[in-house]
């Protein structure tokens, strides 16, 4: 197929450009018999690689919030205190950025749709000043995650959040990152279980994702790269090892934000039940009407404001996903991951490398990646 050689000769030549050379790309295109699938490994890793894919967990967090919602286990509405009573009564900044010490009531509660949409007041925010005292009282509290999930447990995350004001009204803001975290801490107080057999349950056993988690089996340790994160000047300001034996402990905190291990061939099921609106190979896991809310527009116009610097420029939010003008929907993670799909075009495409992107600006190997897929010039 045209687009899987041009893809496949762009990467080959993209690997080579890279600090820490190793990806593995995959895309699907067409639905049901008539669908075709590829899947490519120029560089340094095997195709199988188990890679972590930092931010891209957002979207599996998301599909399984959804699930939980389909089944009457919440409801999108559903005040977030009635699961985590520490919650109830969040004060708001009164000035954006402002003093800890001056705030206003929150002019309602703050629901599970505020989490998936990126509004639980808390998080990375990219307009703030140096010295920001919210940003400071969050850093110093140890709420916030990366590409690393949280060092806390999810109890005294829950704990210290819930002293810190919101930075803006529910669902008059965007912040990235702890939304999804507070997410974690609903979906165990909602469901009596861990995240990840949240996840196991709801959306990964059902599409075959066996080889997804928070953990790496010690048997497959091998299949597990060097990861590289590359400073600003270039240089290596972090290198995970080949075989990194802290992948055999499961985190204190398994974060709907960040932390899952995968596989290309894994994460194209997920992209493939999206692109089917739903259906997986054997089974239904989302609902058409899910999937709809999951790629709808959350963002207000303040919200995109607020996520300048963080959302691309162009993009919105919907619950778990981020919307480009042209329809198509996915996310990207700090370690050089990559998923997305084009309804329109019936195509949905996984990138997974091991040189992390350092900086939001996305990375070379990543644009020219999409820009292959979408037959652009380079």
């Amino acid at each position: 197929m045209e687009m899987f050689d041009r893809v496949g000769a762009e990467m080959g030549a993209a690997v080579q450009d890279m600090q820490f050379p190793g990806l593995v790309w995959s895309l699907t295109s067409g639905h049901d018999a008539g669908r075709q699938v590829a899947l490519e490994a120029p560089g340094d890793v095997p195709g199988d690689a188990l890679i972590r894919i930092a931010s891209v967990t957002k979207p599996i967090a998301a599909a399984a919030t959804l699930a939980l919602t389909e089944a009457g286990v919440l409801d999108l509405d559903d005040p977030v205190e009635r699961f985590v009573p520490s919650w109830a009564g969040r004060r708001v900044l009164g000035i954006r950025n402002g003093p800890l010490s001056e705030t206003v009531p929150a002019d309602r509660p703050t629901t599970v749709r505020d989490l998936l949409a990126m509004g639980f007041g808390l998080g990375y925010d990219a307009g703030a000043p140096e010295g920001d005292a919210l940003s400071a009282a969050t850093s110093a509290a140890g709420l916030y995650s990366d590409w690393r999930v949280p060092a806390l447990d999810p109890d005294t995350w829950a704990e210290r959040a819930a002293v810190l004001p919101m930075a803006h009204q529910p669902g008059q803001g965007w912040l990235y990152q702890s939304s999804f975290d507070a997410l974690t801490v609903v979906v165990q107080a909602a469901t009596g279980q861990g995240f990840e057999a949240v996840l196991r349950e709801r959306i990964l056993d059902p599409l075959g994702m066996a080889e997804t988690g928070f953990t790496v089996p010690e048997e497959s340790l091998d299949r597990v790269p060097r990861h590289g994160f590359p400073d600003a000047a270039g240089g290596p300001a972090e290198i995970l090892p080949a075989g990194d034996r802290a992948l055999l402990t499961p985190p204190r905190f398994p974060s709907a934000a960040t932390g899952l291990v995968s596989t290309a061939a894994d994460l194209m099921r997920f992209a493939s039940m999206l692109l089917d609106g739903g259906s997986g190979p054997n089974r239904r896991v989302l609902t058409e009407d899910s999937v709809r809310a999951m790629t709808t527009e959350t963002t207000t116009g303040a919200g995109r404001e607020m996520g300048r610097g963080l959302l691309p420029e162009g993009q919105a939010w919907g619950l778990g996903v981020g919307i480009d003008p042209a329809g198509r929907f996915g996310w990207d993670g700090g370690t050089g991951s990559s998923l997305w799909v084009d309804p329109a075009a019936g195509v949905a495409g996984v990138l997974l490398t091991t040189e992390g992107m350092g900086s939001p600006e996305p990375p070379a190997y990543l644009q020219r990646f999409w820009r292959a897929v979408q037959s652009l010039p380079t």
